[in-house]
């Protein structure tokens, strides 16, 4: 029956594991989980990458990536190139098995301030949900298959992806160590997200953590936010004690290839 299991995975993995051949399968062995949504609206198709390497003495420490098919497809050997000389993180890609854009406008965006909760027929509001998904369900997987440190676990994210990054900096803190939000879709509901980074700061005490926020050279058309928002937020965010803030342009980048340029950097996070 195992035999028969692991088949039926490799051949879903397939078209996924054929892009990283280029030396990549070469540190790490891959797996594929299942979870649904509480609703039951939503499937998700989550990739892990597991080290060949043995584990260090805590445990890996552990990269959870949103977007996980595309997340997956920039992990180049270049990208992963980057790890040598340090402890390999466990890579869990979290992804959708169909309609990845529905899935992600809900999952990664919080409540609605705004009475207007759709836009363009995209539902939002699940990121409270979706950051019980994966700290009930998905790491509770990810700790039962292989040692992992608490202590290291980092977030990355893109776009939609980097707003659910600070959403959950600022909601859940204490959820991981490291945070990577790679052009975060600040503009959404006219900077919604600004009300919660205020909180956040307002707060008296911070958890130690490390932020990066990283910036392409798009910017939103029709946004009500200024262009060096990101840049503005990174500001504000390294005065405060215990929270060290990266800050990049990319402005070689746009919003688009901005994403495979992040990841060489929460690889480098990751082993910190």
């Amino acid at each position: 029956m195992r035999y028969w299991t692991m088949l039926i995975i490799g051949l879903l993995l397939a078209p996924y594991i054929s892009a990283v051949e280029a030396g990549r399968d070469t540190h790490y062995r891959f797996e594929q989980r299942e979870f649904q949504s509480k609703d039951g609206e939503r499937e998700y198709e989550v990739i892990l990458a597991l080290p060949k390497a043995a584990a260090p003495e805590k445990g890996y420490p552990v990269l959870y990536m949103l977007d996980g098919k595309a997340a997956l497809r920039g992990l180049t050997g270049t990208a992963l190139g980057q790890l040598q000389g340090g402890d390999w993180p466990v890579l869990v890609m979290i992804g959708y098995k169909q309609d990845a854009r529905s899935g992600r406008s809900f999952d990664y965006t919080p409540v609605p301030e705004q009475t207007t909760a759709r836009l363009e027929g995209l539902h939002y509001g699940g990121a409270d949900g979706f950051w019980q998904l994966i700290e009930q369900q998905i790491k509770p997987v990810v700790r039962d298959t292989v040692p992992v440190d608490n202590e290291r676990q980092t977030l990355w994210g893109h776009s939609f992806g980097g707003l659910f990054v600070l959403h959950t900096l600022f909601n859940y803190p204490h959820s991981y160590q490291h945070y990577v939000a790679a052009d975060p879709s600040l503009w959404w509901q006219d900077g919604q997200l600004l009300s919660a980074e205020k909180n956040y700061r307002q707060r008296g005490e911070w958890p130690k953590a490390t932020l990066l926020l990283q910036r392409s050279s798009s910017h939103r058309a029709g946004s009500v936010l200024p262009e060096n928002a990101t840049r503005e937020m990174a500001r504000r965010l390294s005065r405060l004690p215990g929270v060290e803030v990266q800050y990049s342009d990319h402005f070689n980048h746009d919003h688009g290839s901005v994403r495979d340029e992040s990841i060489p950097f929460a690889l480098r996070i990751a082993q910190e």
